[in-house]
């Protein structure tokens, strides 16, 4: 067996896939965060233009605007997550903040034909937000020791088994660069001992028993954002037409540290105790191209927008650690540690759906406005690829299957009485999963604003529901608790008109 000093670990993607069908909704799914008078109407802006957040919904908003403006936004999140698993439901409350930040600038009376001004812009916020935690408890008649032993299919005890003249930490990096992540998690399994190997057989089996089950204790840490930089170009034409193109940039970070503990397992069990962590970082970078137009006919506008698929590069680094507390016949108590203390490397690419959106809006007398957006989104179009075409091939299919089209829908509306702007809005984005009828996110907005004429203040307040399905592990023991978040969101906003 052949191994290096070095602690960093490229796994040879022949062998390993660490990606899931939830990595696919996670890298697709937006709720975008802007600016208090955008997100007060629900994000209900693409017929209406002439707001910085609304950029990012459809380019063509900032020709809309007749001056050119600077604005800014800090957007504070408060999350109270409910875990409800085997009849037990565990609450955890956490906070978190991001900004906004925009700027358009517009060039009037260019030139004498139909042009009649056009804008360049940026503008920053963020469409996803991966800071949470969940708290999962139970009693279940499932271990984790299934997740082991259905990674331990098909490989040999001899791959696993660390000799005189080795280390775990080199035995568990030579099964990753030569075998994969599978053989990693037996390992992992025998060497604390949870796993035991039947030589007549030649397979292996747990030493736990829990016919009469055992206690999960199951934590979730993450925190980390999804960004979008969106660089615009928009012009009106000939009155009533408003175009727009944006070249969008994300950035993704995501933080992830999940732990599993089990106890209370028969009083029969050599297996007393069980503790499995991963600490998961995810890194990735997108560009997608979106355009779209808006076109005034009296009091109405109508809107149209389409984005291109998000074209990723990530890298997962993930650790691992398990310890293993155990009695022999004698009551002898003992404990087992395997650290490995290596980082796994995980280098892939994906391609998130495309998106289009329709959107309709009415003016009254510069006074009430009402506003409406369709967004269709085809989740089942997401796909995973790497260098060797095959790798994914399970995955993708198993998301064209399991993963569906959906149609979301935002309702905005605002009343000004002279300086003063009353808003409020609904929104609801559907579970991208097959055959499930639960909203994934329900969102009630309200929000006020005031003009000062060269600048505007805006404060708006969001109260998010989502509810989905949490999946404890990806094999064996895969259980799923029912997830309830309920977010209260206070944005603030700023912007400079000159």
């Amino acid at each position: 067996m052949k191994f290096f000093s070095n602690l960093i670990l490229v796994l040879i993607p022949f062998f390993v896939s660490g990606q899931s069908i939830s990595d696919a909704i996670n890298w697709s799914f937006e709720n975008e965060s802007g600016n208090a008078r955008y997100q007060s109407m629900a994000g209900a802006f693409g017929a209406l233009g002439g707001n910085l957040s609304a950029i990012s919904n459809n380019p063509a908003s900032s020709a809309v605007f007749e001056l050119s403006r600077f604005g800014v936004s800090l957007v504070v999140n408060n999350n109270n997550s409910d875990a409800i698993y085997t009849n037990n439901k565990n609450s955890l409350s956490s906070e978190n903040s991001n900004y906004q930040a925009g700027l358009v600038y517009v060039f009037k009376n260019y030139g004498n034909g139909n042009l009649n001004k056009f804008s360049i812009g940026v503008n920053f916020q963020s469409v996803a937000n991966f800071n949470d935690e969940i708290k999962i408890f139970g009693r279940s008649k499932k271990s984790v020791d299934t997740f082991f032993i259905n990674n331990s299919l098909g490989v040999n005890v001899n791959n696993i088994s660390v000799g005189s003249n080795e280390s775990v930490r080199g035995v568990y990096k030579w099964l990753g660069d030569n075998i994969g992540y599978y053989a990693q998690q037996a390992f992992l399994g025998y060497q604390s001992y949870l796993l035991d190997y039947d030589s007549e057989t030649s397979s292996f089996n747990s030493l736990a028993k829990y016919e009469n089950g055992v206690d999960h204790n199951h934590s979730i840490y993450s925190s980390g954002f999804n960004n979008k930089a969106s660089l615009n170009l928009s012009w009106q034409y000939m009155g009533n037409f408003y175009w727009g193109i944006n070249l969008n940039f994300h950035d993704i970070l995501v933080e992830k540290e999940l732990r599993h503990v089990e106890s209370n397992f028969d009083t029969d069990s050599p297996i007393t105790d069980i503790d499995f962590r991963n600490y998961l970082t995810t890194n990735g970078s997108g560009i997608s191209i979106q355009g779209g137009l808006i076109y005034k006919l009296k009091t109405i506008r109508l809107g149209l927008s389409y984005t291109t698929p998000t074209y990723y590069s990530f890298e997962d680094n993930l650790e691992q650690y398990i310890k293993t507390s155990s009695v022999d016949v004698d009551g002898n108590i003992f404990t087992d540690i395997v650290d490995p203390q290596i980082i796994n490397l995980y280098d892939y690419d994906f391609k998130s759906p495309s998106k289009l959106s329709f959107s309709i809006a009415s003016i009254i007398n510069n006074m009430i406005i009402i506003s409406a957006d369709l967004v269709s989104k085809d989740y089942s179009n997401s796909k995973f690829k790497h260098d060797n075409d095959g790798l994914f091939n399970g995955l993708n299919s198993a998301i064209g299957k399991n993963l569906a089209s959906v149609l979301d829908y935002k309702i905005g509306t605002e009343i000004k009485l002279n300086q003063f702007s009353l808003r409020g809005g609904y929104k609801t984005l559907n579970n991208p999963y097959n055959n499930n009828e639960k909203k994934y996110i329900t969102s009630q907005t309200i929000g006020l604003g005031y003009d000062f004429n060269g600048s505007t203040l805006d404060f708006a307040v969001i109260n998010s529901k989502y509810n989905y399905n949490y999946q404890l592990f990806d094999t064996g023991l895969t259980d799923s608790a029912n997830i309830e978040t309920n977010q209260l969101k206070l944005i603030f906003s700023y912007n400079i008109i000159f």
